[in-house]
């Protein structure tokens, strides 16, 4: 199932690179009001899909060069938001990572930031676990470099990357990965994830300030709360829509009756999260195509009725309308 839906506050990373973003708001479907507020909250699928957009078009190393702030700006918690500023204000690597774990949600509802002590190595790692989004190597860059700049910063440089991983294919130029990391590079890995020395895990930060952390949390605990309340709702609503596909029985009235609640309940929760029904139906139906036409060894005219298509052809054109070719078509793109 695909967890769809999920958004991201812009925060001031928009508003920073203002002018390299806004000639590619038009091709994912945003208009330059994302450019006006940190507040801003965005689907996922859109950020990810403006951040390989602004890289085709500039530099395929756009996103490791924000993250590491090398486009006239240092890297700073601003761009991060709340959690920023309770990560960096943190007084130790092992508090910062917490706190920037439990609290990414806040940013970003499908992100995942973790660590762990492996091999005598400190080994953090990041990921969008939303499998409907689709290439993430700028998200990933800009998280890591994002990442590592805060860390050598808040740690006086007293440590360094031992090991960088990434999950996409090696770029045809990585000469600014490895001018930066200077360690041992991956890719094609089955996550993205640095490996520090392990004592760096209990260094002081030279930014600690211990009340403005503990004023911070009690915000991000509420809001954590919510985003994933948030998040919950959108996963049983994709759960039911999905399981009801090939009956038809998809609309507002059956998902509400499935989910024990009035249909005018449903809808007020839909607006509060900005969604719309039949946008959210129509995103499970083609994402769910996708994968089914990808990674499944059902026949095309299976999967059509599978998806709530009478006849074959009608699913050809949904398909081709999605993604440009049609589902034999991309099928053998992803075998070949």
């Amino acid at each position: 199932m695909s967890r769809l839906k999920n958004t991201v506050y812009v925060e001031a990373l928009l508003q920073r690179y203002a002018d390299i973003f806004r000639p590619c708001l038009a091709a994912v479907g945003l208009d330059e009001s994302v450019l006006e507020r940190a507040d801003t909250k965005i689907p996922l699928s859109q950020y990810t899909a403006l951040l390989e957009t602004a890289a085709a078009h500039n530099d395929p190393s756009l996103g490791l060069r924000m993250g590491l702030g090398l486009l006239g700006a240092r890297a700073q918690n601003s761009l991060m938001g709340g959690i920023g500023h309770v990560a960096r204000s943190a007084p130790d690597v092992r508090a910062l990572l917490d706190c920037a774990g439990r609290y990414i949600v806040v940013h970003a509802q499908a992100n995942e930031l973790s660590w762990r002590l492996q091999a005598g190595r400190l080994e953090i790692s990041y990921r969008i676990t939303d499998p409907s989004v689709g290439q993430c190597r700028q998200d990933a860059e800009f998280a890591l470099g994002n990442l590592y700049a805060l860390l050598r910063e808040v740690t006086g440089e007293r440590f360094a990357p031992l090991r960088v991983d990434f999950a996409h294919p090696q770029p045809a130029d990585i000469s600014l990965h490895r001018e930066v990391f200077q360690c041992p590079l991956r890719f094609d890995q089955p996550a993205n994830s640095m490996a520090w020395p392990t004592e760096m895990l209990d260094a002081p930060l030279l930014s600690a300030d211990p009340r403005l952390h503990q004023a911070l949390l009690p915000g991000l605990e509420e809001e954590r709360r919510r985003r994933l309340a948030d998040t919950d709702l959108t996963t049983r609503i994709g759960l039911v829509i999905e399981a009801n596909l090939s009956n038809g029985k998809v609309g507002i009235d059956e998902v509400a009756r499935h989910l024990c609640m009035s249909k005018r309940t449903l809808q007020r929760r839909l607006q509060e999260l900005e969604l719309e029904f039949a946008e959210l139906v129509e995103e499970i139906r083609q994402a769910l195509a996708i994968d089914l036409v990808r990674q499944s060894s059902h026949s095309l005219t299976e999967i059509a009725q599978q998806l709530g298509y009478n006849e074959a052809s009608s699913f050809t054109r949904a398909f081709r309308r999605w993604t440009g070719v049609t589902p034999r078509e991309y099928r053998q793109q992803k075998q070949a």
